[in-house]
């Protein structure tokens, strides 16, 4: 007997904003903690499990991504005074591991798998103090991305008593010998008013063996609560360099002489409406910067008056994403056509080497350290591999990798056009014995915003699928960091629309070239991702069969009241601007869902403690397309019980979810 889904009793509030009529009947589905809301989610959960265990093939997807993710996953290390940390996921382990190797030796620093065995804790990120005697490391519990600071001291091989909580993606300056350590955070509940402990992360030194609570505050940023502060200490540790990011498009740089006791930070350079990256070369001051320079040139900046010079300048065509230094030499990670090479130079910016990269695969972090040069690189059937480039010969081996490449994915690049005449990428992946004989079943994903380069990458669910005859594509829209500062902002702001046309002319791409058609094409994307499939869900409802958005941004004239996605206004635009509310209101997916329009299947999936896009999001948006569809194609909502954003995720939440999603996929695009 056929299960219907939940009632979703809807509303009446109408708010009338700027001329418009903004209806809402799912309003009262914001507060996640009312009771009503937790019996709706309840058997909307009921229901979803019931839709899933009709489909076919779930529990051997689940045993073949068992299976596949029991291969070890490395991740990008970091490191200074002959101190290298990273983390690394053996077989079947629940979590990464955080390690330490020193002088030929290896510590486990934290084990998140002995310490919380349900999975549920996880390692955030880490750091190194400058001599290389403590490792600084984030711990945070259900995906909630609320670390608290832990420090390790290797002399002693222990674990030290001093906790700071509040320390959200944190960055740490810890100068050789020192008694104590800068770092940011976000200030405590109680502290500021309700609502804004999201926001005014600061600076503070705090002192070891003593309480957090009586901390310094050495920095604040008053003129805007959003920016947030990101340290980066001289390797001399003479001075201590405050980047503050304004958005995803202005940096300004701070300074303070750590040598002078009175000193207070000062401004250094403010190059307006521009990124500035910092890194150290030596006693140099460098910068990667997109300051008069669309595609990125690296700059030396004088620490006296923040006077600078252009060391290498822009190359045509070829981004520069980002830059590090050993100690003779300058590398660079930039993008040709939308993929990843490695760039080494000499110190005066001459091009001594350059490496590419296998089946377009995309490079997914640098990190310099005085004798090496670490990167890691992945792509749809090359698992994740760090690579070292030593700084005297520039010899590149690989330095650990999770599993050896698959030869049998064979990688396309293609390309469409937009409706503006511009030239849009698309990866995609296949078996090598694929022939372009009928259409298949495809996923096609995409990202396009906050200057992210959206690259090639492995992950054991996509590489299941394409194991199995399907495509998988990936679309490189405006809004990424491809292609310059140009290409991020003709897909921002007033812009964003452009992003949803660049993917819209991808599918039409891959279906009138014969790799799928709209019986055949899913839709998938997460975050800005989860925004963009929902637009092309209710833009382009007749082009797919199938449209799966993970914590995904659906009402887009609310959204900033929640969390902390006013962040995010400098991105999308503020809805309380009527200038501003105009863009959004054109494209906010929840309020285009037409009544008695006939929908693709749909899953959303969210999780109950995502501390960035709040599930209200996901909640409200199933619950107007199951009132609204025409089609008889379910709708479905995944809530997932102890997750955040995606961050922390245990192996054995990874495995449930991605099994859930794919096996939805392979059902109605089969």
């Amino acid at each position: 007997m056929a299960m219907h889904h939940p009632d979703n009793r809807a509303g009446t509030v109408v708010d009338v904003l700027f001329g418009h009529r903004v209806e809402d009947p799912y309003r009262w589905l914001e507060d996640g903690n009312h009771p009503d809301v937790i019996t709706w989610t309840a058997a909307q959960a009921r229901y979803t499990e019931w839709m899933l265990m009709q489909y076919k093939g779930r529990g051997e997807r689940r045993e073949r991504l068992t299976r596949i993710s029991q291969q070890p996953e490395v991740g990008l290390p970091c490191g200074r005074g002959n101190t290298l940390v990273f983390q690394y996921r053996n077989h079947g382990q629940n979590q990464p591991v955080l390690y330490a190797c020193r002088h030929r030796r290896r510590w486990t620093v934290v084990d998140p798998n002995t310490s919380a065995p349900d999975g549920l804790e996880a390692v955030d990120w880490q750091d190194v103090s400058q001599d290389g005697r403590y490792v600084l490391f984030g711990l945070s519990s259900h995906g909630d991305e609320w670390s608290t600071l832990h420090l390790y001291d290797l002399d002693a091989q222990r674990l030290l008593d001093d906790r700071i909580p509040r320390a959200r993606q944190a960055t740490v300056a810890f100068p050789a010998q020192s008694a104590g350590f800068f770092y940011t955070r976000y200030p405590l509940p109680g502290t500021v008013p309700e609502g804004n402990e999201f926001f005014h992360v600061s600076v503070y030194y705090h002192r070891l063996g003593t309480p957090y609570t009586e901390d310094s505050e050495i920095f604040r940023v008053d003129d805007d609560k959003r920016a947030i502060p990101r340290l980066l200490l001289s390797p001399d540790g003479g001075y201590l360099l405050i980047r503050v990011s304004y958005g995803w498009t202005r940096d300004r740089l701070h300074v303070l002489n750590l040598r002078e006791a009175s000193s207070q930070p000062r401004l250094l350079l403010d190059l307006g409406e521009a990124t500035v990256l910092p890194f150290w070369h030596g006693s140099r001051l460098m910068a990667l910067t997109n300051a008069a320079a669309d595609g990125g040139q690296i700059i030396e900046i004088r620490l006296s008056d923040g006077r600078y010079h252009t060391v290498i300048p822009e190359t045509p065509h070829q981004p520069i994403i980002d830059a590090a230094a050993t100690a003779h030499h300058l590398f660079l990670h930039v993008l040709d056509q939308a993929a990843s090479k490695i760039l080494a130079l000499s110190p005066q910016g001459r091009l001594q080497r350059v490496i590419a990269l296998p089946g377009y695969a995309g490079v997914t972090g640098i990190f310099a350290t005085h004798d090496a040069l670490f990167y890691r690189y992945e792509s749809f059937g090359i698992p994740p591999t760090v690579h070292a480039i030593r700084d005297t010969t520039l010899d590149d081996r690989v330095w650990m990798e999770s599993a050896p490449a698959d030869n049998r994915i064979r990688v396309l690049r293609d390309w469409a056009t937009a409706p503006d005449g511009t030239r849009i990428p698309v990866y995609i992946a296949m078996g090598s014995d694929w022939t372009r004989d009928h259409p298949r079943p495809l996923v096609l994903s995409g990202y396009g915003g906050f200057n992210v380069p959206f690259l090639p990458r492995y992950a054991p669910s996509v590489y299941d699928w394409i194991r199995s005859g399907r495509l998988y594509a990936q679309a490189v829209v405006r809004g990424g960091g491809e292609f310059g500062a140009s290409w991020h902002r003709q897909g921002m702001r007033e812009h964003k629309e452009t992003v949803f046309d660049d993917f819209a002319s991808v599918a039409h791409h891959l279906i009138q070239h014969g790799y799928t058609d709209p019986n055949h094409l899913g839709i998938s994307g997460r975050s800005n991702g989860g925004l963009l499939a929902a637009a092309f869900l209710t833009r382009h409802p007749e082009l797919a069969a199938a449209v799966v958005m993970g914590v995904p941004l659906c009402d887009m004239i609310r959204y900033p009241r929640f969390l902390l996605a006013a962040l995010w206004t400098a991105e999308y635009g503020c809805p309380d601007r009527p200038d501003e509310f105009e863009w959004l209101w054109r494209y906010s997916p929840y309020h285009h869902v037409i009544p008695g329009r006939a929908y693709p299947a749909v899953l959303i999936y969210s999780s109950t403690e995502d501390s960035r896009v709040d599930p209200l999001h996901a909640r409200k948006m199933v619950a107007r397309l199951q009132d609204a569809t025409a089609s008889g194609q379910p709708v479905l909502l995944r809530m997932a019980l102890k997750q955040g954003h995606g961050t922390g995720q245990s192996l054995t939440q990874w495995i449930a979810e991605e099994t859930d999603i794919w096996t939805f996929l392979d059902h109605h695009l089969s």
